[in-house]
């Protein structure tokens, strides 16, 4: 519906401007953003993973490619805040043995269920079915994980490229691509190992080592994808 489009679409915007602001301001010259399809899942229609910006020139410093890839992840988390806060406060909570047919439960991020819990405080027999605008900030939360992953051109990637240098690049890349298909994000695992042939180009200044604060930004979204993380399990009924 249109509650669920537009708050999903207001997500990913600042996922994307949080890049491109970042890419103006360090004079990055960087594409716009190429969308991620996912094909539909039972009863799931999400249309996308997110989307990849690729960068044409390279960022000047490693603090500069922290910021770059840091950005989109840090602006998406930050706006599907509210949306989630909405969503969980106008989902409804029904018995267990109240749950219709054709249903699916969703695996939920660890920010989904303290949400839950604050907001709502269903018992153990109860089901929670989310309203659409939480869904949006389910799937928010969703491609900022999967957008964190350490591999290729990715957002991570981008950052692990930046602290840890270009070997340790390929072999977290290589380790990430795993990951998505050990959790079923098959296009993901495929997409890294595709941006991988192409390499990372690393930043001009690939010497001077990343400052305090840009480290703790890196650290931050190890935050980030603990809260926003999910395999991709569906129970449906």
């Amino acid at each position: 519906g249109i509650a669920f489009s537009l708050s999903l679409m207001g997500i990913l915007v600042c996922h994307e401007m949080g890049h491109k602001l970042v890419s103006i301001w360090r004079g990055i010259d960087a594409s716009l953003p190429f969308f991620i399809p996912m094909p539909p899942l039972p009863g799931i229609g999400i249309g996308t993973l997110g989307a990849v910006i690729v960068t044409r020139t390279p960022a000047p410093n490693r603090d500069a490619l922290v910021e770059l890839g840091a950005s989109g992840p840090i602006a998406g988390f930050l706006a599907a805040i509210p949306v989630l806060v909405y969503g969980v406060s106008h989902s409804a909570v029904i018995a267990h043995s109240a749950v219709l047919a054709n249903t699916c439960q969703i695996p939920t991020p660890w920010l989904v269920d303290l949400l839950t819990q604050w907001l709502l405080r269903p018992g153990p027999a109860a089901d929670v079915i989310i309203h659409p605008v939480a869904f949006a900030g389910w799937v928010g939360l969703l491609v900022t994980a999967l957008n964190l992953l350490p591999g290729g051109m990715l957002d991570g990637g981008h950052v692990m490229r930046a602290v840890f240098g270009g070997r340790a690049h390929l072999v977290l890349s290589v380790a990430a691509a795993g990951v998505a298909f050990l959790y079923k994000y098959y296009l993901m695992g495929l997409l890294i190992l595709i941006l991988l042939r192409r390499g990372h180009p690393g930043p001009l200044d690939d010497c001077s080592a990343v400052t305090p604060g840009r480290l703790a930004m890196a650290e931050s979204l190890i935050a980030i994808f603990a809260l926003s993380a999910v395999p991709l399990t569906l129970s449906c009924q």
